[in-house]
């Protein structure tokens, strides 16, 4: 993080605390906590070697020397680093908002910037920087800082973190999103973490709680709080929500895990598929609804840096890595991410890999290639990978598995069938090989996983649920078998302008539309470059305004689609629904002769996601 500090004053800051190396009249601009994110100026940035149960910073002293670095914290360099952010948030005499709770905090603050950036220069949390180290890391933009208002959030996952954030954040105006159960196993009830979590507002003038947990209520309530009229709140509201926004509703989404898990036994783990952005609904808030749900044993993304995201966001379920790449084996380790192995390759880099880090018995995942002939071990392997893992330490299997090519089509059935003949065969040889040596069943090796059911397997061959499922687009409301789930994603945008287009007139870039008799036309604020297909132009589309589906007309532009909402009574700051309880997602995929996860994919990420629960 930058800012601006002489080091003889953050030594005087950081007191006896811990020691402090380098020489006072060094400007230090960066803090840095991990040796990976050293930036351009290595002379100007402050070392925290911070240790933990699982690695200890003091180790990468001289490798960030060696690259220029100057200043170094170590001992108690968390509480340093703390008592540095204490130190600069009481030199800062602005307002500071502070928002805590379980879901909700960096949507509240991502909309109380863009409400108040044009009244203050404003300094807020980079992305989710709410925990012991991110708090700290935050409030240390404000030294030098031109600020007159900042607004972070605290996240905590046990009793006693909170005292030691409020200290930091000591917010004037305190702000409580949703609570829900994420952490439960460390809080004896939700009200004792709710308890905890007030602790952060001890010195606040003001607490700000909306009983609905409605974020747009909560940040009108803030701008309330700051003096700001009903008029303006009415407008600056109107114009944030009021654009394109996938709603993303977390209730839905857990009943739907609730209906998957229905078709399981007890004993059978659930692992969620949340790569690709969790389909486009976003990963973080998705995962955060799902590890607190309790219905859930494992995660799963494609890369290490989707896996490393939750990490840091502070999802501690037990992640796959599906697609590992081998430059990023060590990031993989070092985040506790479990990679998913499918060759002889892919085999001897995790175990190099985690030989050279000095480690035993990592989890990995066995991919077997039982017919989709994408990844994985052939059943004519089996006896190279018995082989092989049970004359090394390094790794252990926590579970092998497949992929169904078809489960979701009847007239695939047999071949759906042969798949799981084919994959249990080879998983029950390679657990037979690795009991026979001893690595099945024993303390360092527990108990091998078998899975290869996905959504549709879950719901047409539950039979062969084995020990673990994998659900994916069933989280979102997608039955194979006629059941009615929840919608979960809604892709909303807003009306700009109205006008009538007289007959004859052409709609759009290329004139493709050619109006037979006066049409009202309305322009809505989505295009291709915010996932809306350019395929749904010139009537291949539409969306449903007031009650009335209105086709698309003219070519769909990068930014804004055209609509025909002759006699829908449209007006300006009207919701259009692309698409949700009254279009669909499978309609959509349809029409463009593709998947429903393709639709929901291709959302941009400029597109803004709003998350409650019902």
């Amino acid at each position: 993080m930058q800012s601006n500090m002489k080091l003889s004053e953050i030594k005087q800051a950081i007191g006896g605390i811990a020691t402090v190396v380098g020489d006072d009249q060094l400007e230090i601009r960066h803090l840095l906590t991990d040796s990976r994110q050293l930036g351009a100026e290595p002379e100007k940035t402050l070392f925290f070697a911070i240790k933990t149960e699982k690695n200890d910073g003091a180790k990468y002293i001289p490798d960030l020397e060696a690259k220029g670095v100057k200043a170094f914290v170590t001992g108690d360099a968390l509480g340093a680093l703390q008592a540095l952010a204490a130190y600069v948030r009481e030199q800062f005499k602005g307002t500071v908002i502070g928002i805590t709770g379980s879901n909700g905090k960096t949507v509240v603050k991502e909309w109380l910037y863009q409400l108040l950036k044009d009244d203050y220069t404003i300094v807020r949390s980079p992305k989710s920087y709410n925990s012991q180290i991110g708090v700290p890391l935050s409030v240390w933009q404000l030294a030098d800082s031109k600020a007159d208002l900042a607004i972070f959030e605290a996240g905590i996952s046990q009793p006693g973190e909170m005292e030691k954030l409020e200290k930091i954040i000591r917010p004037t105006i305190g702000v409580i999103t949703y609570i829900g159960h994420e952490h439960d196993e460390n809080f004896a009830s939700l009200e004792q973490k709710r308890e905890e979590k007030m602790k952060l507002f001890v010195h606040s003038k003001m607490i700000i709680e909306d009983p609905t947990h409605q974020n747009v209520r909560t940040c009108a309530a803030v701008l309330r709080a700051l003096g700001y009229d009903e008029e303006t709140i009415a407008s600056r509201i109107l114009q944030q929500t009021h654009e394109t926004v996938l709603k993303v509703n977390l209730s839905a989404l857990v009943d739907n895990v609730r209906y998957f898990r229905s078709k399981l036994k007890p004993t059978t783990k659930l692992t969620c598929m949340v790569k690709a952005f969790a389909y486009g609904a976003g990963s973080v808030e998705v995962s955060k609804a799902l590890q607190a749900s309790g219905l859930v044993d494992y995660l799963a993304v494609a890369v290490a840096d989707e896996g490393v995201e939750l990490r840091r966001a502070g999802i501690t379920l037990p992640i796959i890595i599906m697609d590992p790449e081998v430059a990023a084996m060590d990031l993989i380790l070092e985040n506790n991410l479990e990679p998913n192995v499918y060759s002889h390759q892919s085999l001897k880099t995790v175990i190099a890999a985690a030989q050279a880090k000095g480690l035993e018995y990592v989890p990995i995942h066995i991919k077997i290639d039982s017919g989709m002939h994408r990844l994985g071990f052939y059943k004519e392997d089996m006896p190279w990978l018995i082989d092989r893992l049970t004359h090394q330490k390094a790794v252990r299997v926590a579970s092998v598995f497949s992929h169904l090519a078809g489960s979701d089509e009847a007239q695939f059935d047999d071949f759906t069938l042969s798949q799981i003949k084919y994959f249990d065969s080879c998983a029950e040889e390679l657990k037979a090989g690795l009991r026979a040596a001893g690595m099945y069943g024993s303390g360092a090796s527990p108990a091998i996983l078998k899975h290869i059911c996905n959504s549709a397997g879950i719901e047409r061959f539950s039979d062969f649920q084995f020990d673990m499922c994998r659900l994916g687009i069933g989280l979102y409301g997608f039955s194979f078998v006629g059941a009615q789930l929840r919608n979960v994603c809604t892709l909303e945008t807003t009306i700009l302008s109205v006008k009538t287009v007289k007959a004859g007139e052409t709609i759009g870039y290329g004139r493709h539309t050619t109006l037979n008799e006066d049409r009202t036309i309305a322009v809505i604020p989505i295009g291709y470059a915010d996932g809306f297909d350019r395929r749904f132009s010139n009537y291949g589309g539409s969306v449903w305004v007031r009650g009335k589906r209105c086709p698309v007309v003219g070519n769909v532009c990068m930014d804004q689609a055209m609509i025909d909402v002759t006699g829908a009574d449209a007006r300006p700051g009207d919701i259009a629904e692309v698409f949700g309880e009254h279009m669909p997602l499978q309609e959509l995929a349809d029409k463009l002769g593709t998947i429903t996860y393709e639709i929901l994919t291709s959302v941009s990420r400029r597109v803004q996601r709003i998350y409650f629960y019902e």
